[in-house]
């Protein structure tokens, strides 16, 4: 969990961080998200593959990115994760970071 809160401290205040938000904020970006919404009002995140958060720097930052992303948006909803690798360990800190762990293997392929 430590980890973790570093990587999203560190991804919050990057310049990366700042330009990427500047580009969702772009109102032809939003109005883009908007328009896929429809009549949704929270758009689902599904993060398909993203390996081992305790042992590695890119799975953290690119959860902090989600868990970013959902803090600064309210139209963002659920965030979904899969990985075969999760440990029981990183499935916990997973959820305690308000992610939903899934289970199934759905090849990357969500079924609506």
């Amino acid at each position: 969990m430590q980890k973790i809160q570093i990587c999203i401290q560190k991804l919050e205040n990057s310049e990366f961080f700042r330009s990427f938000l500047d580009q969702m904020q772009n109102p032809n970006m939003l109005a883009k998200f908007l328009k896929v919404l429809g009549p949704e009002t929270k758009m689902l995140m599904v993060i398909y593959g993203i390996g081992s958060i305790e042992s590695f720097e890119p799975p953290r930052l690119q959860l902090s990115l989600a868990i970013l992303i959902k803090r600064k948006f309210d139209w963002i909803g659920e965030i979904q994760v899969f990985d075969p690798i999760i440990s029981l360990m990183e499935s916990k800190v997973l959820t305690s970071l308000g992610c939903s762990v899934l289970s199934i293997n759905e090849q990357g392929r969500r079924q609506s």
